[in-house]
């Protein structure tokens, strides 16, 4: 026997009302599903609603919720379409309640989260459980791949054993009675990203000014210059030269063979009398950037970032530096008990290596690549986070560039996509040898 399912499209989910807002028909969510626009789905049956389908093809993105007995969204899958029609897990989290009158999402109690990356033949989890279990687990590929589906084949992404439903009957979805809201939605929920840049022309333009929440105001000073880097290859590496070997590949976006100054950008704290370094930048023209994206090595995907991710270079000694792929090897004898700021060399390397110091301190820091509005390199940016989160005061401009997508890599070879119902199953059966081992580990 079928079960029909009531539908109803809508901008997204009131987690406190447990309401749908921004509710739109079935035509206006089929327009923004070809447009790429957010939208949202809610799935209900036998009174209740059973799950949420959060949809953005712009981003990349789907997002599949399955709520409990008091619509509390307790289970979530992260997908993300990285292949041409198929969408490959990059999360999930499930949260057990202790009552009824809990809030989504709590802070604390019952917490498991895995996390996939496509190629990979395990998954990385957590469990949270009094304690906290960080281990990885074998999890198929299939179980990590759906097929993305037509508008309405809703079954393709929460099928009626994964909802609590007749495994084997079939689904019928019908539009739920309800009023469409006029005027554009307002989507009350954001797919996770990485992180962005921001204000990088205004931390190479003295007299800019910046509110840190921590440290107060600060003031942009001139940049000043650390050397002229000689790139033979144009495969520009960014990394810790102290610790420099083969693991630092350069990154997929090259520039253009030949010689290129390195600014180090700096800023002095109001009434503190003294400044931090807060970015690198590798000057390849002189013309202005108008887009940014994040510079990545190969296999590193952006679209597989959560919010505030980034994928960068780690510093182990307080100092970061550029250099050309050619001279790698060389340099890293040269480097191997450290350099300082400015320009090393290598006997018979046509290379050089201009470092700088890390902001404050050991860490990871992203590169930005600049870009101008032909979308040449105009520069790269070793972002050393001091100011990110700082904010602009006056005279400092607003910041006007576009944030860009790195071109995604190449399709790699397409899994069989499983069904949504066997992959539930999986990751029940995962979280319960995991739940068990975290118990034995506490005898």
């Amino acid at each position: 026997m079928g079960t029909q399912m009531d539908i109803t499209y809508c901008a997204g989910w009131d987690p406190q009302a447990r309401q749908p807002v921004g509710a739109m028909s079935e035509d206006r969510a089929r327009e923004r599903d070809s447009a790429g626009q957010p939208y949202a789905v809610l799935l209900g049956a036998g009174g209740r609603r059973r799950a949420l389908l959060q949809v953005s093809w712009e981003d990349h993105y789907l997002g599949v919720f399955l709520f409990d007995d008091q619509e509390r969204r307790a289970r979530s899958w992260d997908y993300r379409e990285l292949t041409t029609g198929l969408l490959h897990l990059r999360g999930y989290e499930e949260w057990r309640h202790t009552s009824a009158d809990e809030p989504e999402f709590p802070e604390r109690g019952w917490h498991f989260t895995l996390t996939s990356t496509p190629g990979d033949e395990g998954v990385d989890v957590v469990l949270d459980d009094g304690g906290s279990l960080h281990t990885s687990r074998d999890l198929a590929e299939h179980h990590r791949t759906l097929r993305r589906a037509e508008f309405g084949d809703w079954s393709a992404y929460a099928d009626g054993r994964m909802l609590g439903l007749d495994a084997d009957g079939e689904l019928t979805f019908a539009p739920a009675a309800c009023a469409e809201q006029p005027g554009p939605p307002t989507v009350p929920w954001s797919v996770p990203k990485g992180l962005r840049p921001q204000h990088l022309d205004a931390l190479f333009t003295p007299g800019s000014r910046f509110a840190d929440a921590d440290m107060g105001p600060a003031t942009v000073t001139a940049p000043r210059t650390a050397g002229v880097l000689r790139l033979p290859t144009g495969s520009v590496i960014a990394a810790d030269p102290a610790t420099l070997g083969t693991r630092d590949e350069p990154f997929t976006v090259p520039v253009p063979p030949g010689e290129y100054p390195v600014l180090i950008a700096t800023a002095e704290w109001d009434g503190e009398g003294w400044g931090e370094s807060t970015a690198a930048l590798l000057r390849v023209l002189d013309g202005p950037t108008t887009s940014w994206e994040l510079a990545v090595r190969p296999g590193q995907d952006p679209r597989l970032l959560g919010e505030g991710q980034f994928y960068g270079f780690g510093v182990d000694t307080g100092m970061g530096a550029f250099l050309d792929a050619a001279g790698r090897d060389a340099l890293t004898a040269a480097c191997k008990d450290g350099c300082e700021e400015g320009e090393t060399t290598a006997p018979g390397a046509d290379a050089n290596l201009i470092a700088f110091h890390s902001g404050r301190g050991d860490g990871a820091y992203p590169v930005w690549i600049g870009r101008t509005v032909d979308g040449e390199v105009s520069c790269l940016v070793a972002d050393m986070l001091v100011l990110h989160g700082a904010r602009p005061l006056p005279p400092t401009p607003p910041d006007t560039t576009a944030f860009l997508s790195p071109p995604p890599p190449e399709d790699s070879p397409r899994p069989r996509p499983g069904s949504p119902g066997d992959s539930a199953e999986a990751v029940a059966a995962l979280i319960a040898g995991v739940a068990d081992f975290s118990k034995r580990l506490r005898r």
